[in-house]
């Protein structure tokens, strides 16, 4: 069952990536009655464009134990204006601000531009299976906002809820349940004086 789990989700992130149906070339593992290609782009086409994840240990903790995979290609962290995060990442995204949206997002392994540059952390939290999402923005006087979803161990996404991130602060969002890996999307930014209340919506 690990390995329908994960190439549930798996899925389901590619249809996030690339906002239409493709192919199911992962290195998941085979499965039975896997669904038939419909269209020509794959995993591996991707990953020679964005750097994939390789050799990574998916592992948190469900109330019916620990679930934990290994994977030898995973799809990338930043994709366009996508940022996948599975449990246990700690990572940075570098963006530019333009016109109030946050584009050319790219992947980073130092902060070497602190003023253009987000930390994502997503961890489970002590000894449960309760999940914690910190994301920090970088920015002066603008909030950063994402659309958020949930993507569950059918490979189903769910809507969730979000804060805006303050200027130069840090934004948490808690859940009482494990989830296999958060998307977020359409990253924007508010005006802070314009903000006349924080309305955490999807």
């Amino acid at each position: 069952m690990k390995h329908i789990y994960l190439f549930a989700f798996a899925f389901a992130f590619a249809l996030f990536l690339l906002g239409c149906q493709v192919t199911t070339q992962t290195t998941i593992g085979a499965l039975e009655n896997e669904p038939e290609p419909v269209s020509e782009v794959t995993l591996e086409d991707v990953c020679h464009e964005f750097s994939c994840r390789e050799n990574i240990v998916i592992k948190f903790k469900t109330e019916d134990g620990t679930f934990e995979q290994q994977l030898a290609l995973y799809w990338p962290r930043v994709f366009n204006d996508t940022i996948s995060i599975l449990p246990g990442e700690s990572f940075l995204v570098e963006a530019e601000l333009v016109d109030g949206k946050l584009v050319n997002l790219k992947e980073v392994k130092e902060n070497s531009n602190p003023a253009k540059t987000i930390a994502i952390d997503f961890q489970q939290m002590d000894d449960s299976v309760h999940m914690m999402l910190s994301v920090s923005n970088p920015f002066e006087n603008v909030a950063l906002k994402f659309n958020m979803d949930m993507i569950d161990f059918t490979g189903t996404p769910h809507e969730t809820s979000s804060c805006p991130i303050l200027p130069r602060g840090s934004g948490f969002e808690t859940w009482p349940h494990p989830i296999p890996e958060l998307v977020l999307t359409n990253p924007v930014t508010i005006d802070v004086s314009e903000m006349k209340t924080v309305n955490c919506v999807y």
